[in-house]
């Protein structure tokens, strides 16, 4: 899986101060307690000190950058980035053209990529919120939180490449630590923070679009465009794909996708997702339907896996989602025969978000509980039959 240090971007700025820190503090550097003149970090037999100053000083912060890549035995270049994005989730937007994108590109053309790249960040964000087939105007507020946060980096020489970067909170670091019962197994994960949501959702959009509705050669049939809102994806977001791609200086467009390291990442999302241009009539058309036909995905909720907790010699066993039901951040519990249940182990140790189909009923403590679901699978197995 491609994270966010692994991108191959050059390092274009130096890590911030404020950035060194963080990643030292993750990466198992103690602080000792601050004198006049700053901090020294310990690691063992290393030490480094950090100055007490206020703003960032490019030499100070290249002079720790430079003796951390020597104790973790990489280069400056390597880990310049790691740091940079340790806490960010990076989406590398690309459009190519073997012609008429080479060291430069039309300004109309740049212009319509970066215009529509935040409508495919405002329309994720908001179907991260309440999938939807049409947007129509009534965007989440927590969604638009995101979009104002989100940063462009320096775009990047080969094609025209632009690094769209979302910062992430921080962890949480409470316990989810729980007693052991005689004969239950239980395994806690803390949720996936509402901005890796919309980054993820953005993903598996594209990724659905690809998959779902471009490379089968038949026309879309309801059940795909089902499949596809579900997922995340809205005629708003078929729109500004297709704008992108409809641009005459744009041959394909690629999204790459780094998640950042301080979150583990969905290990099966897409690395990458290459569009051709031609594409962009049928993604005008399949929004055009998605308009038409209003689909309703609230019979579906989708989210990170929480909890997990068998009895021994139960025949099933619980699975707690955390997601957005009815425009609230919710923990759903889904009951599962066991041999489905010790699937969902498997999804949990891989990061990978689900999606389930069933109702909802309101259980003993006021729990969301599913008793029977229709389906309950990895969000990106999109390719296979439902269960």
């Amino acid at each position: 899986m491609l994270h966010a240090g692994s991108l191959g971007v050059p390092v274009v700025r130096l890590p911030t101060l404020a950035q060194l820190r963080t990643y030292m503090e993750y990466s198992g550097w103690v602080c000792q307690p601050p004198g006049v003149g700053g901090s020294l970090w310990g690691k063992g037999e290393a030490r480094i000190g950090v100055p007490a100053i206020e703003g960032n000083d490019s030499v100070i912060a290249k002079g720790i950058l430079d003796r951390l890549a020597t104790h973790e035995g990489t280069t400056t270049a390597l880990l310049g980035p790691r740091i940079r994005y340790h806490r960010m989730d990076v989406t590398l937007l690309r459009a190519a053209n073997d012609r008429r994108i080479t060291d430069t590109i039309p300004f109309e053309a740049a212009s319509t990529v970066i215009s529509s790249a935040r409508k495919l960040l405002r329309a994720a964000g908001t179907t991260a919120w309440n999938e939807r087939g049409e947007i129509g105007g009534n965007y989440a507020r927590r969604g638009d939180e995101v979009l104002r946060k989100a940063r462009m980096d320096h775009t990047q020489e080969g094609s025209f490449i632009i690094p769209l970067l979302v910062p992430l909170p921080e962890p949480e670091h409470r316990s989810y630590e729980q007693p052991a019962l005689p004969g239950v197994e239980v395994l806690l994960s803390p949720p996936e923070p509402f901005e890796r949501r919309v980054t993820r959702t953005f993903a598996q959009s594209i990724m659905a679009v690809k998959e779902i509705i471009l490379d089968p050669e038949h026309s879309p049939t309801e059940s795909d465009l089902y499949s596809v809102v579900e997922r995340g994806v809205s005629r708003e977001f078929c729109s500004a794909l297709a704008q992108i791609l409809a641009e005459p200086a744009v041959g394909e467009f690629e999204t790459r996708f780094g998640w950042a390291e301080s979150l583990p990442a969905p290990s099966t999302m897409p690395d990458s997702v290459v569009i051709d241009s031609d594409a962009s009539q049928k993604i005008e058309e399949v929004a055009i339907q998605l308009k038409r036909s209003r689909i309703d995905a609230r019979s579906t909720f989708s989210g990170s896996i929480v909890e997990l907790r068998h009895v021994t010699d139960e025949p099933f066993g619980w699975v707690t989602i955390s997601t957005v039901r009815r425009g609230r951040v919710s923990e759903i519990r889904i009951q599962l025969p066991f041999e489905r249940y010790q699937e969902a182990v498997s999804w949990h140790h891989a990061q990978r978000a689900v999606i389930v189909e069933g109702q909802v009923r309101i259980g003993p403590g006021r729990r969301l509980i599913v008793d029977d679901p229709v389906k309950c699978r990895p969000i990106d197995e999109i390719l296979l039959p439902l269960l």
